[in-house]
């Protein structure tokens, strides 16, 4: 029997293939990768609409549905939340599950100003708004809209603490570069969540673990897959 396929969901104004681009390249030879980008990011076909954690997470949703039970590897605070809440409403679709530049828990002022960060960060860097252009087209300014203004209204939705993850019924593992002081702490101390939660740091990567580094990243997922399998 073929393993499971396997989903990529990638982090705010990325894409699967700028996220996970050496882990497609490198899984694509054994396996069945659905690079997903989400709603108003990328190839994604959907613009951003209102409400938009319910219309990433329910195109999430119909994508495994159509091509069947996977492991998911998820970035940061949108592909982060949106795995969380699918494998928390169908956990037949999410046979396991991988978060990495995520903090289970995180409080709402720290990350208000990371989303801060990319208003600001566009303004001041034209070439990165023109690499936003480049991945996503103009919308990306509606996309980076939409998900804030839904992110003030539901912050538990983007924000799940340890007990939501301690509640899943899916093997869950959290990889996170050391670069970051909060995301290394909770890589390191993840396995004390939950029987079914455990984390890796990966030394010498930053928030975008897969991309810093990214033998030592699919190396920590394999593992984590092969251990599972046990």
């Amino acid at each position: 029997m073929p393993p499971d396929p396997i989903y990529l969901l990638h982090g705010l104004l990325g894409t699967a293939s700028a996220h996970f681009g050496a882990q497609i390249r490198t899984w694509t030879r054994q396996h069945r990768v659905i690079a997903v980008d989400l709603p108003g990011h990328g190839r994604c076909p959907l613009d951003a609409a209102d409400a938009y954690l319910d219309q990433a997470g329910g195109y999430v949703t119909t994508v495994l549905t159509r091509f069947g039970p996977g492991r998911v590897v998820a970035a940061s605070y949108l592909g982060g939340p949106i795995a969380i809440h699918v494998a928390a409403t169908r956990p037949d679709l999410v046979t396991s599950l991988v978060l990495t530049g995520f903090v289970p828990g995180l409080e709402q002022a720290a990350f208000l100003r990371m989303l801060g960060g990319f208003h600001v960060l566009a303004a001041e860097q034209p070439g990165l708004a023109a690499e936003y252009d480049r991945l996503h087209g103009p919308r990306w300014k509606d996309t980076l809209g939409a998900y804030g203004e839904d992110c003030a209204r539901h912050p538990q939705r983007v924000l799940p603490g340890p007990a939501v993850l301690a509640g899943l019924d899916t093997r869950t593992h959290l990889v996170n570069g050391s670069h970051k002081t909060a995301e290394r702490d909770a890589a390191r101390t993840a396995g004390g969540i939950g029987p079914r939660v455990s984390g890796v740091v990966i030394d010498g990567a930053g928030h975008i673990a897969g991309h810093d580094a990214p033998e030592a990243f699919t190396a920590a997922v394999e593992a984590f897959w092969a251990e599972g399998a046990r």
